[in-house]
């Protein structure tokens, strides 16, 4: 399941006036057990009746039969999970971070920011009737996707390359945590096939490890095996994804 780019913009209507109180998140986030999981999010008010302060209070709740207080930024430690919302409530910031979710945190989350003068929940619809996001934590990590591309990095989709041309393997993993992001390493099925090296680069949400090689006949009948590693607070979980390809010399003319 891949995380959601829908975005979520919630206003609401009083006396046929049109409020700004918006926020902007993703619909649905799948995070790992045992990982955290990252709520990229702002916020808005409407700033003609209301003005933020840094005493505004930022949480974050999960609904329910009662909904519950999951983090609290003025008291980090008095929700139900530990974490971060980062930035500063002026900054209309409400990206956080819940650390260590379990199986049972799967479920509908919003948005709540208070002080003095200000109390409003951000959920989704007019009806107030769902919340903003909705967290789906799975016991195992997505298995990682692995391509064979050509030297203009367009996709191959016959399983016989030719000798002497240039090609690269690419992996791609799932980042649950941008925290702590996966490790990924490269092995071969050939003792003769080293690899010393690749290129990897990553976001938020997506690890790639690139192997760049001029084709030879080494490489012909070799499965190449790309292995992911999530360090979780309390286990090691691995996926792997594997690569065959047939690599075939190039006709030669006689004189």
């Amino acid at each position: 399941m891949e995380t959601a780019v829908k975005f979520i913009l919630i206003g609401c209507l009083i006396q046929d006036v049109l409020c700004v109180f918006k926020i902007s998140l993703p619909a649905t986030i799948e995070a790992l057990e045992g990982s955290c999981v990252f709520i990229p999010c702002t916020f808005d008010i409407n700033e003609d009746k209301h003005v933020l302060t840094e005493s505004v209070t930022r949480k974050w709740l999960k609904h329910g039969s009662s909904d519950s207080e999951v983090f609290i930024s003025q008291s980090p430690n008095s929700g139900t999970h530990k974490g971060e919302i980062f930035g500063k409530p002026t900054e209309k910031n409400c990206t956080t971070r819940i650390d260590n979710v379990r199986k049972p945190d799967s479920g509908e989350y919003y948005f709540r920011i208070e002080s003095e003068n200000l109390s409003y929940s951000y959920k989704n619809g007019s009806t107030h009737s769902h919340p903003g996001v909705k967290i789906d934590v799975v016991e195992s990590p997505s298995k990682p996707k692995v391509q064979l591309y050509d030297d203009q990095m367009k996709v191959k989709v016959h399983q016989v390359v030719m000798e002497d041309s240039s090609a690269s393997l690419r992996c791609s993993a799932k980042i649950y945590c941008p925290f702590n992001p996966p490790t990924l390493t490269w092995s071969s099925s050939s003792n003769t096939i080293l690899i010393l090296n690749d290129h990897q680069h990553h976001d938020q949400t997506k690890l790639i490890s690139d192997l760049n090689f001029k084709i030879t006949h080494l490489h012909h009948g070799v499965t190449f095996t790309c292995t992911i590693k999530y360090q979780l607070k309390n286990q090691i979980k691995t996926e792997q994804a594997s690569i065959h390809y047939m690599f075939s010399m190039p006709l030669k003319t006689h004189q």
